[in-house]
């Protein structure tokens, strides 16, 4: 059994149905995106693991506000759609059962109402019915461990009460094992032994007569003593220190923070290895790369896509691109926030109708640069280093510069860019992204492949332009990157970048095609730079940077930039 959805209407920002991929849910998306708000949803939902004193309370901001802060509904309902329930779990949770989803599907939901006086009134519901009869043996089929964010690994792993080594012990060592009396056995010995030691015996009869002093001998009296433990096994293990270390276990306000975080995780998988009574169980962690290196990062999220399992679910949430690449895409929710104060659009790859072969190349594309463009409000996917290096600056130029709108520029490092565009569609990734591609791409002769093809374009072209439509655009150089720029009018500027490079070729260009067309000079610059266009995409950077240089934008890419950074406040509507 697992969560494969989260369905909200006026909790927070949360409205409609939230994928949940299992046995690993990978949440992400920019801050405020409402990443937190699905695991505090869950956490209202589901029974928490360590008993009632973990609940989640419902409070008044719960419900959702609008942008001004203001309340505006004074009632919610979550529901998790569970499937994959067993024989055994459908038994138990035959007031949940839900046929509407399928013969193995269940739905537990919660209604919330918040009175005039402040008191909240909660209501549960199970499956298809509109009537609250939902069992509690149903209800507790499905538990959490929550691990927020921001957390102290040290003080959460502390000898004391609240020392997570306690539950993991005691999933151990249930009610009525053997192990327990053993434990018991060697802290009544060692308090003996210590009795015996002449430097305790001293100081314990040194305390004895000072505090005898102070009460009197009379009814304030009390007992004192030194002992290694209270010899019950509650209290022997709530005083183990969890220790870590490179070469020697140390005290863990010793070791680095990131390992910590990794310790404290690893206690609480290890509490969860046994189900005990519960059907599924949830290990619900937020932001898991906090203080790791992105090579921990990666080693994490590939232990957790292991750990999951039949009667173990996690749920991620991220806003690391390096934590979510090391995730498998089908494993993803992409959290998509809209307007301010508007509610939030989630989507799951798993859901586009992708092939194996598709998913797979995205596996291998989206490592740690390309999986910005789960995070980006908007995409610029081209096909080499020099549009990746240049696209930026350009922006910068004309006053729309990538990073105040959110957008990302991907560089696919060739072609291939059907998967990527597979992403972006209204029932999907919901927002813009434009295609930058070659037109014809010189020295390939045009084939006549396509029936009807646009003259003077390459099929391949041709095929991307066919594409476009909804939040997708399409732009296309008249040939390509470094030709186009040539052509728009920025041939000084374009010798300049060459010169470090190859200064007696650029000389002789700029001696040889004095008198020479547009065209002519715009072959010649690409002939000479087709060997370095990462370096040549660099001076030239770097010369753009100078906001006194005179420079021409190409229109496409002028529109592509329009396009991609275009928001609803603007009155202007973008390119078409």
């Amino acid at each position: 059994m697992h969560v494969s959805a989260l369905v909200a209407r006026g909790f927070r920002n949360l409205e409609g149905r939230i994928p949940l991929c299992a046995p690993l849910a990978v949440v992400i998306g920019e801050n405020n995106a409402g990443k937190s708000n699905v695991i505090d949803a869950l956490r209202l939902l589901l029974e928490p693991e360590a008993g009632p004193r973990a609940r989640r309370w419902i409070t008044e901001q719960d419900f959702r506000h609008d942008g001004a802060g203001l309340r505006t509904t004074d009632e919610f309902e979550l529901e998790a759609e569970l499937r994959g329930l067993t024989e055994e779990d459908q038994v138990r949770m035959v007031t949940c059962l839900a046929p509407s989803l399928g013969a193995d599907a269940a739905r537990l939901r919660l209604r919330a109402r918040l009175r005039p006086t402040g008191r909240v009134d909660v209501e549960w519901f199970g499956g298809d019915s509109q009537h609250p009869e939902v069992e509690r043996w149903a209800r507790e089929a499905a538990t959490y461990t929550y691990l927020h964010p921001l957390r102290d690994a040290a003080a959460d792993l502390r000898p004391g009460r609240e020392n997570r080594l306690v539950s993991l012990i005691q999933t151990l060592a249930p009610e009525g094992h053997d192990d327990r009396a053993e434990v018991e056995r060697i802290a009544t010995e060692a308090n003996a032994a210590l009795d015996q030691v002449e430097t305790i015996v001293a100081a314990k009869d040194g305390v004895q007569r000072r505090l005898t002093e102070m009460t009197g001998a009379g009814a304030f009296t009390q007992r004192t003593d030194l002992v290694f433990a209270d010899p019950r096994f509650e209290r022997i293990v709530a005083t183990l220190r969890a220790m870590a270390g490179t070469l020697e276990p140390l005290e863990l306000a010793e070791n680095g923070l990131g390992y910590n975080n990794l310790l404290y995780i690893a206690v609480l998988l290890a509490a969860l290895a046994d189900p005990g009574d519960a059907a599924l169980r949830l290990l619900l962690v937020e932001e898991p790369e906090a203080h790791l290196h992105p090579q921990l990062q990666d080693l994490l999220m590939r232990y957790l896509e292991a750990e999951g399992r039949d009667q173990t679910q996690v749920v991620v949430t991220s806003h690391s691109p390096n934590f979510a690449s090391a995730a498998r895409v089908e494993r993803v929710t992409v959290m998509v926030p809209q307007a301010p104060g508007e509610t939030v659009v989630a989507r799951a790859p798993r859901d586009f109708g992708l092939t194996d072969k598709q998913l797979g190349h995205l596996r291998r594309f989206l490592d740690v640069t390309k999986a910005a463009l789960l995070f980006a409000r908007g995409v610029v996917l081209v096909e080499g280093i020099a549009e990746q290096l240049l696209l930026p600056v350009i922006a910068r130029r004309v006053g729309r510069p990538l990073p105040r709108h959110g957008a990302a520029v991907i560089n696919i490092g060739g072609v291939a860019f059907d998967p990527f565009i597979e992403l972006f569609a209204h029932d999907r990734l919901p927002y813009r992204c434009v295609v930058l591609s070659d037109g014809d791409p010189p020295g390939k002769p045009i084939a006549d492949e396509l029936e009807g093809a646009e003259p003077g374009v390459s099929p391949l072209a041709a095929s991307l332009r066919a594409r476009e439509g909804g939040n997708l655009l399409v732009r296309l150089a008249e040939k390509t990157l470094e030709w186009d720029l040539a052509r728009a009018g920025n041939w000084a500027l374009l010798l300049d970048a060459l010169r470090p490079i190859k200064p007696r070729v650029a000389a002789a260009l700029e001696h040889d095609l004095a008198e020479s067309s547009a065209e002519e000079r715009s072959d010649r610059i690409l002939e000479k730079v087709r060997d370095v266009k990462g370096r040549f995409a660099q001076e030239l950077a770097d010369l753009l940077d100078d906001e006194q240089r005179e420079f021409t934008v190409p229109g496409y890419i002028r529109e592509a930039i329009d396009w991609v950074t275009w928001n609803d406040q603007e009155r202007d509507g973008p390119p078409s």
